[in-house]
């Protein structure tokens, strides 16, 4: 009796011998998933940034279900170009797709103001097709920041489709021609598959011109929309105003580009552009789409050390660059029959003046757990951003199981 209840002693102090904390690596990667893949030098923002470690968790209901928001789709029914004094004095083509087109002409620097009186747009048999005309004082009062000198068109809701001409007959200089087109059933659909990637990474576009029966018909639910062979170019934007040219190659469902992020992505704050000019049967469009570019100033290591007990994940952290960086993250916990849902969330930021390592803690401890449910758990849409410089760097939709 007595060696067995000396057996028994030595296995629960080897038992409660055992770490709380348990050390596994990160789930792998996956679509579309960011990670950073190194960790670079970056300059310190120019605002005072709060230093003050702050960490929070609250509770989440677990009846409602939390869905990645789907990336941004641009749905665009007009374009713009730049033309020369010559084109508006001869006559610009315009292909209408439907009644009720808006049309503003604004003059680029140095060129001449214009008159409303001056603007004409005539219908294929020659006739006057203007319904109204505002000027720059108008436009001005309903809110629209617009040079001096630009006006602005609208067409009758009884033309025919086909070709216009706008005419400004004492045009001098360059001039920025924008159509709408809120009716047509022709418009274009631009989508980026990520809202977030790193410098150096890619992002992919893709664009679709298609017949969708107008907004009357989307509006009665009516539409079926119907992809057109089109062509087009499109053009990365950065936010000081640098741009790159991006090749559309046709594909079986529209138009598609692989776009790659410089390296060097300046230091202008805010975020980068994709737009795209397309254009199918003498109609065209152009949309864009907006998306945040950031320097892989830190990283999460690949490990976490997870408490099961406290609900606590411990994330080691690699520093590339003095800031105050933030994890945020929801845990799930397995309920009745045995399915994941969501519980919690929890919030960790800190300022970490060194280069080299760091942690940052998501404690779930202080949230109580709904009734019935309890481990296994998991840590889901794991988040590193970089508040100092307003840069999200990794995001994870499945980053542990413990």
């Amino acid at each position: 009796m007595t060696s067995r209840l000396s057996l028994a002693i030595a296995v629960a102090a080897a038992v409660f011998a055992l770490p709380l904390q348990a050390a596994q690596p990160l789930q792998t990667a996956r679509a579309p998933d960011a990670v950073a893949p190194r960790v670079e030098r970056a300059p310190m923002p120019d605002a005072t940034i709060e230093r003050a470690p702050v960490q929070f968790a609250w509770a989440l209901d677990p009846d409602q279900a939390l869905t990645a928001p789907a990336p941004f789709t641009a749905l665009s029914r007009s374009y713009w170009d730049t033309v020369d004094a010559s084109s508006l004095q001869r006559g610009l083509e315009l292909p209408l797709t439907a009644p009720d087109a808006v049309i503003q002409v604004s003059p680029v620097q140095g060129a001449r103001p214009l008159e409303v009186e001056q603007l004409q747009v005539r219908d294929p048999n020659g006739a006057q097709a203007l319904d109204t005309v505002v000027d720059t004082q108008q436009l001005r009062a309903a809110g629209m920041g617009v040079n001096e000198g630009s006006a602005m068109a609208r067409t009758g809701a009884s033309i025919a489709v086909g070709s216009y001409r706008l005419q400004a007959p004492q045009a001098q200089g360059r001039y920025v021609v924008q159509v709408l087109e809120p009716n047509s059933p022709i418009a274009l659909q631009l989508q980026a598959d990520r809202q977030q990637v790193l410098a150096g990474g890619r992002i992919a576009l893709s664009a679709r011109l298609q017949n969708d029966g107008g907004s009357t018909a989307l509006a009665a639910g009516r539409s079926v929309a119907r992809v057109l062979p089109a062509a087009g170019e499109a053009l990365l934007v950065a936010p000081d105003g640098r741009s790159w040219p991006v090749p559309l190659v046709a594909g079986k469902d529209g138009l598609r580009a692989q776009v790659t992020i410089p390296e060097d992505i300046g230091q202008a704050q805010g975020l980068w552009e994709l737009q795209a000019f397309v254009t199918a049967q003498g109609v065209q469009r152009d949309a864009k789409v907006a998306f945040a570019v950031a320097r892989p100033t830190a990283r999460f290591s690949g490990q976490a050390e997870v408490d099961a007990a406290q609900r606590q994940v411990r994330l080691p952290l690699r520093i590339g660059a003095p800031g105050r960086y933030e994890a945020r993250g929801t845990l799930y916990a397995t309920g009745p029959g045995g399915v994941l849902r969501p519980v919690a969330q929890a919030h960790s930021a800190a300022w970490f003046e060194s280069v080299g390592g760091g942690e940052l803690v998501l404690a779930f401890d202080s949230v109580a757990l709904p009734s019935g449910y309890a481990a296994p758990f998991e840590l889901r849409d794991l988040q590193l951003q970089d508040q100092g410089r307003m840069a999200p760097i990794e995001s994870r939709a499945v980053a542990v199981r413990f």
